[in-house]
């Protein structure tokens, strides 16, 4: 019986390798937990409270949850558009990654924060802390862009020209809620509204995001691998 032959260094590197498929895969259950843990802070009716009154009294926790709920889906869109043109993952992307999934699993956090106070006195630290929070967590799209606009090789071939432009069009997520938290300083209230406006944009304002999630959305030689 012959002995195997050891897996050559290039072979083993290529067997530690994580897919593009796999990141998405992992990153698909973060996101998943971390936004069906933000309802959790919205206080249901007690047996003892009208329905509709109790409701309309946790107005502030439902608006913020609905926010940072479609934030958070507009983040999970926009990241299978992203990973749909990558080719390879190398290491940067891996702690990008983490810091996005980092980020937005830290969301209910603020979103509950400023669904407590954004009647109260401390309202304008609730919307400032919430607003950048958003803004972090947006910001972390522009750095996966500037990333493989200067490693175009990470990319298939035909996406490779989409980075720099989807790094430009990122941009408006950090700096609009960057600007929400100016606002936040003035009226807490016109902050939420502010941030809403930016995800209205995102799903209404551009070309919908989710048609440009699946392999169709690109050239027949970028869908291979």
């Amino acid at each position: 019986m012959s002995d195997t032959p050891p897996p050559s260094p290039a072979r083993a590197d290529a067997d530690l390798v994580i897919s593009p498929g796999r990141l998405q895969a992992f990153s698909d259950g973060v996101i998943a937990i971390a936004s069906t843990l933000l309802i959790l802070d919205v206080h249901r009716p007690s047996r003892d409270e009208p329905v509709w009154s109790a409701l309309r009294h946790e107005w502030p926790a439902l608006g913020s949850y609905v926010v940072t709920f479609l934030v958070i889906g507009i983040a999970w869109i926009h990241h299978h558009n992203m990973f749909h043109r990558v080719a390879r993952v190398d290491r940067t992307l891996l702690f990008l990654n983490l810091g996005l999934l980092a980020t937005i699993s830290f969301l209910p956090l603020p979103t509950a924060t400023l669904g407590e106070h954004l009647t109260r006195q401390n309202a304008p630290d609730a919307a400032v802390f919430y607003a950048l929070s958003m803004a972090l967590s947006s910001a972390w799209f522009t750095a996966f862009w500037h990333h493989l606009t200067r490693h175009p090789e990470l990319m298939h071939e035909a996406a490779r020209g989409t980075a720099a432009q989807a790094r430009r069009q990122s941009l408006l997520g950090p700096v609009g809620y960057l600007a929400a938290a100016l606002v936040a300083l003035v009226s807490p209230v016109g902050a939420l509204v502010v941030s809403g406006l930016i995800v209205l944009y995102f799903i209404v304002g551009r070309r919908n995001p989710a048609s440009r999630t699946g392999p169709e959305s690109l050239p027949a030689d970028a869908q291979e691998g």
